[in-house]
């Protein structure tokens, strides 16, 4: 706790400070909308519709969606999250569901008895090579991923490369094994998440860090696939694919569409929260369509020169992709809803919005986000089915240690607060 002596101190600097941000900058907001009225989007970022920022009410975008587009499907993933151990393995759980209308049944099951499982591991110790198994059954699919210690070659990569690779083995292989299911030109189908998993795709355009990097494994490049095989899915079956990134943390804008003197916010999401800040209740706020067309090359040493390239046209080449590299770059748009005082980030490949207009596409995005809170409805039902509970993790840390493996707790065990 903190004590009498520094709280006075604390508070009477924060006073200070408060006073002093307020003299230098009195309108934040008004300064984010005089800088979007001024973002250069004429290289990597360009604005797919004309630069923008409105407010719509609820009720009106509500009703404004299109009846050939309302069989409204979407997957989510739940995680137990990286898990340590004391024998040095790290292990993830994942699973996708596939969430639809109330009646939506495959053979006269509902939908969401099927799922898509994946257990990732990865162990310092020697426990034979890396490996990748599916086992298909009738409801549940398991991707047994096993990832030997001559495949990471940083301790802080293992956390992050663990996950992404589970989540790309379970939500979009899920939505490839099931979109056959949905009905050709008037079903949409959202991803909770981004479209492709950047982070990884960016690895693949590094250097490799060792000559085993985890970025040479021929499994990892099956199962990164699986997005871009979705997008072809997709657009081949006339299917908006939408992906709503509640959390996005991405700062490009920041990077490419703005002058270094100019870049004031943390990220874009802060900076578009800004832009919209004066949405009213009962309405959200929404700018338009971009589309980003280039990346930062791969920063290896500290002060390199900052260049940046076509990410899908490295892709195209390395996975040997069907289409022209331009179809699968990420449109996207931003929503401030006051509801729950996020920004989302919607997005969707460059193909689909060609195939069914920025407009309409937006108008559809826009009803289910105004029907939800935050979420679409289709979402809200399939991150309830997907999400493994505090019990469930528990069950399987349990189950771990019947066979001699025990968690390896990295936190002060006096404050009490295990994290799974």
């Amino acid at each position: 706790m903190l004590s009498s002596q520094a709280k006075r101190v604390l508070r009477e600097e924060l006073e200070r400070f408060g006073q002093r941000t307020r003299r230098l900058s009195p309108q934040p907001g008004d300064q984010a909308r005089r800088t979007f009225e001024g973002l250069e989007l004429d290289e990597e970022i360009q604005a797919l519709t004309d630069p923008s920022y409105e407010s719509r009410g609820l009720l009106e975008l509500a009703a404004q969606s299109f009846p050939d587009l309302n069989d409204i499907y979407a997957v989510d993933g739940g995680s137990t999250r990286p898990q340590p151990l004391t024998n040095g393995v790290t292990l993830c759980a994942f699973q996708a569901v596939m969430a639809g209308p109330s009646d939506a049944a495959i053979d006269g099951v509902p939908l969401d008895a099927y799922r898509s499982c994946a257990l990732a591991t990865h162990a310092w110790g020697d426990l034979g090579g890396a490996r990748s198994d599916l086992t298909e059954s009738t409801y549940v699919h398991l991707q047994r991923l096993h990832l030997s210690r001559d495949l990471i070659v940083r301790d802080e990569d293992i956390a992050r490369v663990l996950q992404g690779l589970a989540r790309v083995a379970t939500e979009p292989y899920h939505a490839l094994r099931l979109m056959p299911r949905l009905v050709e030109g008037e079903s949409w189908l959202w991803l909770d998440g981004p479209i492709y998993p950047i982070g990884l795709y960016y690895d693949l355009a590094g250097e490799p860090l060792g000559e085993d990097d985890w970025t040479a494994w021929s499994n990892a490049w099956r199962l990164l696939a699986y997005p871009l095989q979705l997008v072809d899915a997709a657009a081949s079956a006339s299917i908006p694919l939408v992906g709503i990134n509640k959390n996005p943390e991405g700062a490009w804008l920041m990077e490419f569409a703005l002058g270094e003197n100019e870049r004031l916010w943390s990220s874009d999401a802060q900076f578009i929260k800004g832009v919209l800040d004066r949405t009213p209740s009962g309405a959200l706020g929404v700018t338009n369509w971009f589309v980003q067309e280039g990346y930062a090359l791969p920063r290896r040493s500290p002060g390199s020169e900052r260049e940046s390239f076509d990410l899908f046209d490295m892709l195209h080449e390395r996975f040997a992709l069907e289409r022209d590299s331009n179809n699968y770059q990420v449109c996207f748009f931003y929503v401030y809803d006051r509801r729950v005082e996020s920004i989302l980030k919607i997005e969707t490949p460059r193909i689909l919005v060609e195939t069914f207009g920025p407009e309409r596409l937006q108008a559809q995005a826009l009803a289910q986000i105004a029907l939800g809170r935050g979420v679409p409805p289709a979402i809200r039902r399939a991150d309830a089915r997907a999400r493994i509970t505090q019990r469930e993790r528990q069950a399987l840390i349990d189950l771990l240690r019947g066979t001699g493996l025990h968690p390896d707790w990295h936190y002060n065990q006096s404050r009490g607060e295990p994290v799974y």
